[in-house]
């Protein structure tokens, strides 16, 4: 008796074990969706989904990681999805929705500036200088970071630019051209880029589906299923 229950016993570790694995490796576990489940209603079997979190990168200074975790989410519409950076350093990510090809843009920007502008480094006497072309006719060439890619903003269907604050908590409509958080750092680290924020919220009105990636990282993509 005591040795067949042994059996069973080892039996089921290794169904147990196997299942693990093979989950694992189909990459069910890194597709799951991780949810916030708001209050129970009245009825006790139905349990409402509010909100979906995302992981924007992760990893550490030796090895940080350039996904989204998890890549693809599957929400009702009304639901929220909340993207926050859990890495230990502070590598930025961006979420990003090119909803026109036209609205695509970049890091660095290079923008007209009169010559007789004077920068100063930040703080005073440290290793930085502004990247500045000589030009003619009294304008020069700065090489700027993209205030379209830094800052939480919003194009809306009639190429309108709105910018948000950092942290923004924004609704989605559907109609627009350009969606993007802004840079998001983890928690603690948002000053070593000042005007960053840590997270950004979104909330979509509008079934279909939506995909959006990280300017900073272009193959770091992810997929928002409204359905």
């Amino acid at each position: 008796m005591f040795t067949r229950k042994l059996v069973s016993v080892v039996v089921s570790v290794t169904l147990i074990t196997t299942t693990f694995f093979a989950t694992i490796n189909s990459g069910s576990i890194l597709n799951a969706t991780l949810i916030t489940q708001g209050p129970t209603s009245t009825s006790p079997s139905e349990t409402e989904i509010e909100t979906v979190e995302v992981a924007a990168g992760g990893g550490n200074a030796t090895a940080p990681w350039t996904i989204f975790l998890p890549q693809e989410v599957r929400i009702k519409t009304g639901e929220t999805v909340t993207w926050y950076n859990p890495t230990e350093v502070g590598e930025p990510h961006t979420i990003s929705f090119v909803l026109d090809n036209n609205t695509m843009t970049d890091i660095v920007s290079p923008l007209g500036v009169s010559n007789t502008t004077e920068f100063t480094a930040l703080p005073p006497g440290s290793n930085n200088e502004p990247l500045l072309i000589p030009g003619e006719d009294g304008t020069n060439t700065i090489i700027a970071v993209n205030a379209r890619a830094f800052n939480p903003t919003i194009i809306d269907s009639q190429g309108t630019v709105n910018f948000m604050s950092p942290n923004a908590n924004y609704t989605m409509t559907g109609d627009e051209k350009y969606i993007n958080s802004g840079w998001i750092l983890p928690k603690g680290l948002e000053e070593e880029y000042p005007g960053s924020g840590n997270t950004f919220a979104m909330t979509f009105e509008k079934p279909g589906t939506y995909d959006y990636l990280c300017i900073l990282h272009p193959w770091q993509t992810g997929t928002v299923v409204v359905e």
